[in-house]
């Protein structure tokens, strides 16, 4: 028998919730538009415990953040940094090393965070600030990771920020240039949490989510689901 958390069968019936949405962009593998993709997966698994049904709201995470914030949406998916009266889960629902992509010519041997000190990042936008650097940077927002990968293959920007996954997704849509004289390094790891507001009905759901993580953690249901859509399991034990 599926046992259920303990938030789960205390909360009280005027409390019930029929249905969580979440909001965020569609990324592969993640948020599909077709419902499959790490966190849908993962999501529906964790609201099932509660006989709750998630619906997702595709938009831009800036948007979806101000979905949170007038209480439109339960949760956005996913960010590694929240401001107040928005709030992260204790639990990720991802965890991943980040990385740069930039010319060798132009930036020479890879000394680490030193190699990033002063210069200028492009990033997708709302994906990363200068806060996910160790040394000062300068963050350039752009549209899109084409876009950022892009600004360095024209010399506008130094390097390019993102997943390894959207890294190589890019550079699939932009196959002309020498590949030799570009390189990829790692420049930091981070988790991404839903992040909630701080309403009574976000502290019942924000609850549900944890106690469900950890209970589907604990029952082995997770590490299926991450294995399936080939992204790393977040050490759960330690957060």
């Amino acid at each position: 028998m599926l046992l259920l958390p303990v938030s789960a069968r205390c909360v009280e019936p005027a409390e019930r919730i029929s249905e969580v949405v979440s909001a965020g962009p569609s990324w592969d593998t993640f948020t599909n538009r077709d419902g499959t993709g790490l966190y849908h997966e993962v999501l529906n698994a964790v609201f099932a415990l509660y006989g709750i049904k998630v619906r997702h709201e595709y938009v831009p995470s800036d948007r979806a953040d101000e979905l949170v914030r007038l209480g439109w949406a339960d949760m956005m998916t996913c960010d590694d940094r929240a401001e107040p009266p928005l709030r992260l889960a204790r639990y990720p629902l991802y965890v991943n090393d980040y990385h740069v992509f930039f010319n060798k010519d132009r930036i020479g041997p890879w000394n680490g965070a030193e190699s990033l000190r002063g210069k200028e990042i492009a990033a997708q936008k709302g994906f990363y600030h200068d806060w996910d650097f160790p040394v000062p940077v300068r963050i350039r927002e752009m549209p899109s990771g084409v876009k950022c990968l892009e600004m360095v293959l024209l010399g506008r920007s130094d390097f390019y920020v993102d997943d390894m996954a959207f890294i190589q997704d890019s550079i699939r849509k932009e196959p002309k240039f020498d590949r030799a004289a570009f390189d990829i390094r790692k420049a930091g790891r981070r988790s991404y949490h839903p992040m909630f507001n701080t309403t009574p009905r976000s502290d019942v759901v924000i609850r549900m989510y944890d106690d469900g993580m950890r209970t589907l953690h604990e029952q082995g249901v997770l590490r299926p689901i991450y294995e399936k859509w080939g992204h790393t399991y977040p050490d759960f034990d330690n957060h």
